[in-house]
């Protein structure tokens, strides 16, 4: 069939064949298959929709444009994968975690995403290796029980190609063409249990519930349809995760959560995942798989088992963070309403942080600390935070952080930091 047909098929609204969304992804990748009409096709998507079945012929097919990750190792391998938010620091809890539980996890990461931090760039800062090949994979699972390593270039190459036109068309926001990037480089290893932990608020991709909720169940059925046990949490993003946001300074704050100094919103996201894996595993119910993480986190059993690791790849566990130290004092009194935390991100890429251009390079030791969140009732001149950075404008850096927290007389609901957790 023609392209045009295809297209044409799905603009009015038809259910695509696997055979039509495989050939069409393999005669892209040739070049048979122009960018523009791939950008025809892909607005289809976007105002049209797809099915899960469309959506799972779709992951496969960019799946297979590349190589996959079979690691041959006893137990249950199983990959958690967060949608991506300010101060998100959990992989680097979760994976040791589930190491000392028994269950091997192998988790591929990407870079740093508009104002949200990259795991990879993170990992980066501790000077680790963070690319990879299969065997080394294997390698550093068989003897740590986990890895966390950078999604390569082999890996899923028709997403690359068609994400880049994604971006330029307007159409990153479709949740079939979203599912169908993140479950292409995610389902290329052989892992028998995956959970998503999906970001919704302000210093999230998903702004709303509706978005969220959309996302975490395409995100589970498609999964399932490849043959994966799979769960998900939809989890609160409306403020920063846990005491700080950067690099270095996410290293070093996941190095003492994991020795038992940990937050209360943090530990409460690294748990829930891990009792959410303990069920679609059936290795326990959710509730002793919470126990149990918890257990290991507070009493620092874990923490070891993540150091040998950064060293085992060439990093340091002794990470230094920028000399500039700016304070900032609540400019009024009252409780914390609201945090923006896009707004957040964003400052830390003017910080010298994150990247403003895809060549740019990052200042690892810049970064925020964050000493008061939504809920907590603060005096004029009490300190609510500090700017960590070795370059830039501090009084315009200040002004930033406090126009990202809102101030107000009443007291806040509380925030339910686990929105709701599917199956």
């Amino acid at each position: 069939m023609l392209f045009k047909e295809i297209i044409k098929r799905k603009r009015d609204g038809f259910e695509l064949s696997d055979g039509e969304i495989k050939e069409s992804i393999k005669r892209y990748l040739k070049g048979e298959i122009s960018d523009y009409q791939m950008a025809a096709f892909l607005m289809a998507i976007y105002f049209k929709g797809m099915t899960d079945s469309e959506t799972l012929h779709l992951t496969d097919a960019m799946l297979r444009s590349g190589e996959t990750i079979n690691i041959n190792i006893n137990g249950i391998i199983v990959d958690k994968h967060s949608t991506g938010g300010i101060g998100d620091k959990v992989s680097f809890i979760i994976a040791p975690v589930l190491a000392e539980l028994g269950l091997p996890a192998v988790l591929l990461s990407g870079r740093a995403l508009g104002f949200t931090g990259g795991t990879a760039d993170k990992m980066e800062s501790t000077g680790i290796k963070v690319t990879l090949n299969k065997q080394e994979i294997e390698d550093v699972v068989k003897r740590f029980g986990f890895s966390i390593s950078c999604q390569t270039e082999k890996i899923a190459p028709a997403d690359r190609k068609i994400y880049a036109l994604r971006d330029a068309t307007s159409t990153v926001e479709s949740i079939p063409l979203i599912v169908s990037s993140i479950l292409s480089k995610k389902l290329c290893v052989n892992t028998q249990g995956i959970v998503f932990d999906v970001k919704v608020g302000s210093g999230a991709f998903m702004k709303t519930m509706n978005e969220a909720e959309k996302l975490a169940e395409g995100l589970v059925n498609v999964s399932k349809l490849y043959g994966k046990k799979a769960g998900a949490a939809i989890t609160d993003m409306n403020q920063p995760l846990g005491r700080s946001a950067g690099n270095a300074i996410e290293i070093i704050e996941s190095l003492n959560a994991l020795s038992g100094d940990i937050s209360n919103d943090l530990l409460e996201v690294v748990t829930t995942l891990t009792g959410i894996l303990f069920k679609i595993t059936e290795k326990g119910s959710f509730e002793e798989g919470k126990e149990k993480a918890e257990n290991i986190i507070l009493s620092g059993k874990a923490l070891n088992r993540f150091c040998e690791w950064i060293e085992y790849l060439g990093g340091t566990t002794k990470l230094s963070i920028g000399k500039r130290r700016i304070l900032v004092k609540s400019d009024k009194e009252g409780y914390i309403t609201e945090i923006d935390g896009e707004a957040l991100g964003f400052l830390i890429i003017e910080t010298g942080g994150g990247r403003k251009r895809k060549e740019d390079k990052i200042d690892y030791s810049a970064g925020l600390k964050f000493f008061k969140k939504i809920g907590n009732y603060v005096k004029k001149g009490e300190p609510i935070g500090e700017i960590i950075c070795n370059i830039g404008d501090s009084t315009a850096f200040i002004n930033k952080f406090l126009s990202a927290f809102k101030i107000e007389e009443n007291k806040p609901e509380r925030l339910n930091l686990i929105k709701e957790i599917i199956p």
